[in-house]
């Protein structure tokens, strides 16, 4: 039949190719197309130009670019027949693109640069398995070496290295000004040299020590013992940002305890993070934000917010149970409890350009735009319901204030204007006079605001008793004030603790001085001294357990969180330089 005279006739074809006869252009075109013509899907026609191409050459060059890409498609063809001479071997492989053995091994050229390494074309140090490092410091203080180490070490073990010889610190290494990846090898380093000086920038990174009831944070896990940059509490979990960016979180899970799905993006790049009750926001260094915790008050974002968060966001603010973003572009993107302020769509316009601030109470946001004026969206309650002062909020505001429940809005000449909990701080009446002209600024408590004005007199408002005790010692110069919900706790400008719960003899003489911050949960208090100590008093497990880690509570602390039953503290323990 035809096609067994064809497959005859290609077989022959395919001989006479390699053993260079005269008659291949005959024995091909007797399978060449009938209609005379080149065809590229006709393997007759594809063998003839190829033969055609090979005796151009003398037998010996390669295949003529028309017919390289054939060539490669070939390859398993050409080697099942099993008889190329020397020459087409070696022309062939060049044309498809693969190394010529014939060209190092005889000595000729290596025209595709894939000689295998011999001690004539070795970089300098490149043979060897080993390189020489010396790591410095940005002054030029030698940190690590002179030291010989295997070139497949990875860079993130140097940082190892470091870190255990100087505690306290984070480790960035650069090679010149850019700065290397954990991955690295010291090979990507040293490819043509035997030497590699590297920089490292260290950076002051701390310890955790947590303490109360476990659920609630008050058991930390071995990766906050060093490396961490910043510490946050919601109200039942903790979270740290680490050295290079990645966030850790521990405590109850719908208090943000487990990042859960957001991990994944919060390996690294992180900034900052903003808390709320139930769940957190990280802020990235590409400008995304990145939510988790409770799924339902914040904690997550629909897919539209989600796409919105990606790029472009310049802070985020709380009020509790929502969360609001403020773009580069001066947008506000919301997300979390409608009522507590997550559904802006009341006020969507006003928000969609020239926001430069953003404000929140429990419960209500406020944000200043760049024309002065001023709007409220959220919970009525909780200053969520700007309509009765709206007008006054039209322009010429400078600042803004919160309390749990209320907002306070500075303007020009001095003028304030409160809107919200009426019995928090929310309403002037009397004091509308007063408080017209030549304020200041203004402190708050939980449930009271006093004001200072340029001729020294401070003026209180809300909450009556301790509330406005505590709002007018913040302006008489007070260090801080805080409450467990069952009393508050004030640090006065000498650093006195003042307070009507109940202390013991010792804890009363270490409060006496000294004390520069406070922190709580729902039944204790923490006191931050300058010396780095930490006391604590109250009930519950937060105050009893204090005990267990008295010993690294004794110094070095720089910071004091708290969630509902737990406390946790920011460490210093750098111990000096030491050998690496």
């Amino acid at each position: 039949s035809r096609r067994h005279s064809l497959h005859r006739a290609i077989i022959r074809a395919a001989q006479g190719i390699s053993e260079g006869l005269a008659s291949t252009s005959t024995e091909l075109s007797l399978i060449a197309c009938s209609s005379g013509s080149s065809n590229k899907r006709c393997f007759g026609c594809l063998m003839a130009s190829r033969h055609q191409s090979w005796r151009s050459s003398g037998g010996s060059g390669g295949f003529s670019p028309s017919v390289q890409d054939a060539s490669r498609r070939n390859v398993r063809s050409r080697r099942v027949f099993g008889r190329e001479d020397a020459a087409g071997s070696q022309n062939y492989r060049s044309a498809c693109g693969y190394s010529s053995k014939r060209s190092w091994r005889d000595g000729g050229d290596d025209p595709a640069g894939d000689s295998p390494p011999t001690a004539t074309n070795i970089a300098p140090g490149q043979g060897s398995a080993s390189v020489m490092v010396t790591v410095r410091s940005l002054a030029g203080d030698i940190l690590l070496g002179p030291e010989e180490i295997m070139r497949s070490s990875r860079v993130v073990s140097l940082k190892e290295r470091m870190r255990k010889a100087l505690p306290g610190h984070g480790v960035r290494i650069l090679l010149d000004t850019q700065e290397l990846a954990d991955s690295d090898s010291l090979d990507h380093c040293s490819t043509h040299t035997s030497t590699v000086d590297l920089t490292a920038v260290l950076r002051k990174t701390y310890q955790v020590v947590a303490w109360g009831e476990g659920r609630y944070g008050g058991v930390a896990g071995p990766e906050v013992q060093d490396g961490i940059l910043q510490l946050f509490s919601s109200s039942g979990a903790f979270a740290a940002i680490k050295d290079g960016g990645a966030v850790v979180a521990w405590g109850h899970p719908a208090y943000g305890g487990d990042v859960g799905y957001a991990a994944r993006q919060l390996t690294g790049g992180v900034i900052s993070i903003c808390r709320g009750q139930n769940a957190f926001v990280a802020l990235k260094e590409d400008g995304s934000a990145v939510p988790w915790g409770n799924a339902k008050l914040g904690g997550r974002a629909g897919n539209a917010v989600a796409k919105s968060l990606s790029r472009g966001i310049k802070t985020v603010e709380s009020s509790g149970e929502a969360f609001a973003a403020l773009t580069e572009a001066g947008s506000v993107i919301t997300w979390g409890q409608d009522v507590s302020g997550g559904d802006s769509s009341s006020v969507l316009q006003q928000l969609s350009n020239g926001v430069t601030a953003l404000y929140s109470t429990r419960g209500a946001f406020a944000a200043l735009k760049g024309d002065g004026s001023a709007i409220a969206w959220g919970n009525r309650n909780c200053g969520g319901d700007f309509s009765l002062v709206s007008s006054q909020l039209s322009g010429g505001v400078q600042q803004m204030f919160a309390n749990t429940t209320a907002f306070v809005a500075l303007k020009q000449g001095g003028m304030l204007v409160a809107w919200g909990n009426q019995s928090c701080g929310g309403y002037l009446g009397s004091l509308s006079d007063q408080l017209s002209s030549n304020v200041l600024t203004v402190y708050n408590s939980a449930a009271a605001f006093a004001a200072v004005k340029s001729d020294g007199e401070i003026v209180t408002w809300g909450r009556p008793g301790e509330q406005s005790m505590a709002a007018e010692h913040l302006a008489l110069g007070g260090r801080a004030i805080k409450t467990n919900g069952q009393a508050i706790a004030m640090v006065s400008a000498d650093g006195a603790v003042v307070t009507q719960a109940e202390l013991s003899s010792a804890a009363t003489n270490q409060l006496a001085s000294g004390v520069v911050a406070l922190a709580s949960t729902q039944a204790a208090f923490a006191a931050l001294k300058d010396d780095g100590s930490v006391v604590t008093w109250g009930r519950g497990e937060a105050s009893n357990q204090s005990q267990v880690v008295a010993a690294q509570l004794e110094g070095g602390i720089l910071e004091v969180h708290g969630t509902q039953s737990a406390f946790a503290a920011l460490k210093d323990v750098s111990q000096g330089r030491k050998g690496v």
